[in-house]
């Protein structure tokens, strides 16, 4: 189903970054989507990504918002229905913020800057 969509606006609301103990030479990631639709207006929906990465000792965590205008051109189709159905792709640009995040945070560190692509946030 082609969905029309923009991002209006994104924002991180919390952001954490802590050192620990490492066990495991491979990468710790998690993440949850929350979608709602606005109550007023019927394309608006928020997505809200909470993530967390670890790895090389480092834990970053945090969560990021973003209002984003969806249609369809097939009054048919429940939108929120079709976001939740595939929801990993249509939260691509909060991965992709999620990413940068993670970059920026590590080099802030003194550390190399861990760059962790899009598609590792898409693997199950």
């Amino acid at each position: 189903m082609e969905l029309n969509k923009q991002v209006v606006h994104m924002f991180v609301r919390e952001l954490h970054v802590r050192d620990f103990d490492q066990t495991s030479p491979d990468i710790t990631k998690m993440h949850r989507i929350d979608i709602e639709q606005h109550p007023d207006d019927p394309h608006v929906f928020e997505f809200t990504l909470n993530f967390m990465f670890a790895h090389f000792g480092t834990q970053i965590d945090g969560i990021i918002e973003a209002t984003i205008l969806v249609s369809s051109d097939d009054d048919t189709v429940d939108v929120l229905t079709e976001l939740q159905s595939d929801e990993k792709m249509y939260a691509v640009p909060l991965f992709s913020k999620a990413s940068a995040l993670i970059v920026k945070a590590t080099e802030d560190r003194g550390m190399f800057p861990v760059i962790l692509p899009v598609e590792v946030w898409l693997e199950d």
